[in-house]
């Protein structure tokens, strides 16, 4: 053990253009590798049963593992190489939100002589998604598979206790960030959310997942003209009570996720019940000046017959000088529409959201028709 995981995780710093999220994991999975020696080793044995053809090496000897990131090659930085003392190596690149460049794995390979020429390289692609699979590398596998080979309860058992501290702690930041466990959501958990400890976590989860894979703008055609600064981010505002996607910021602010309580203060029909939502803000003062736009206008014209979203609709709010629009369900009817899994309660959600988003894009179309 060399260097603290917090140095390690110090060089990377967030900015506009990006999230260290990948570096972070990159790193943490790096400095365990090195400083685990078991946890190093069931490492290679995980990414030995997940190559796509059997490789010459024995697991059943006694081998030493290393990992470093960051190695720099002709063609780049490779995110991870791990090497054996068994005649093997991985040449590891690491995704979350971003996509690979044309031909990176490819590149990499091509590279290898260059880490060490008397070693046998496989590849490695480690994704959030399998949607991001590509390029057909050795390996393919995604940061979830990492969480359910590590989160065994046998294989934690052989570890001792200050290990199992460490790869805990691993295992949760992937489960904060969406790649690790998945937990659907019980009804009852959010009809009585003071008791639901975990529906939070699980939210924010969801969410992360549903802002990467959303597809917003096939699904919602029109919504990047719409919003003149869109850019959907996955955002946790729980001093205002909601978990979900910001699409757009205020020109005008538009929102989809769930709002847990009534910490908003102009949400008091809630009655403190987690809802559904897709609400529209704008910057104080100009609530006067969105409501005069002619898709908005029509919009009110229409805001009670509902039945085309689905939603109920709340224009505007006294006590709220940025509130446009609120449409809302109650969560638990969008839970209970299918089966209580993970992936169904996700797809259900991104269903509602999209339904409720294009209800207020079809206005916003046809105040460009009349004009």
């Amino acid at each position: 053990m060399n260097e603290s995981i917090f140095s390690r995780l110090f060089r990377y710093k967030q900015t506009e253009k990006m999230s260290p999220k990948e570096n972070y994991l990159t790193e943490m999975l790096a400095w365990m590798i090195d400083s685990l020696s078991q946890f190093g080793q069931d490492y290679v044995l995980f990414l030995n049963s997940k190559c796509k053809e059997k490789l010459n090496f024995d697991a059943n000897c006694p081998f030493t593992v290393s990992a470093r990131t960051q190695v720099a090659v002709k063609d780049g930085f490779i995110d991870m190489v791990i090497i054996t003392d068994q005649n093997l190596g991985f040449i590891c690149e690491h995704k979350v939100d971003s996509e690979l460049s044309n031909n990176q794995i490819k590149k990499y390979y091509d590279c290898r002589a260059e880490i060490d020429s008397n070693l046998e390289f496989q590849t490695v692609l480690l994704t959030k998604s399998k949607d991001q699979h590509e390029q057909n590398p050795d390996i393919q596998i995604i940061w979830h598979d990492v969480y359910e080979f590590f989160s065994d309860p046998i294989r934690k058992e052989s570890y001792n206790a200050d290990e199992k501290i460490i790869i805990e702690q691993f295992l949760m930041y992937l489960t904060e960030v969406g790649m690790g466990k998945k937990n659907s959501i019980s009804v009852k958990g959010v009809e009585y959310y003071s008791e639901a400890q975990k529906l939070e976590q699980s939210l924010k989860a969801l969410f992360n997942d549903l802002c990467t894979d959303g597809d917003w703008e096939s699904n919602c055609k029109g919504i990047n003209q719409f919003l003149t600064d869109y850019n959907p981010k996955h955002v946790e505002k729980l001093g205002e009570g909601r978990i979900g996607i910001e699409f757009a910021s205020w020109q005008p602010g538009l929102f989809a996720g769930v709002k847990l309580d009534n910490a908003d203060h102009s949400l008091d029909s809630f009655d403190n019940t987690p809802q559904l939502v897709v609400i529209l803000d704008c910057m104080k003062g100009e609530r006067s000046k969105h409501q005069e736009k002619s898709w908005f206008q029509l919009i009110k014209q229409n805001a009670k017959s509902s039945s085309e979203s689905g939603f109920q609709i709340q224009i505007g709010a006294k006590n709220n000088p940025y509130r446009l629009l609120v449409l809302y369900k109650p969560l638990t009817k969008v839970l209970s529409q299918g089966e209580e899994k993970y992936e169904t309660q996700k797809e259900n959600i991104k269903k509602e959201i999209i339904k409720g988003i294009n209800w207020i894009l079809n206005y916003y179309k046809l105040s460009c028709e009349d004009t």
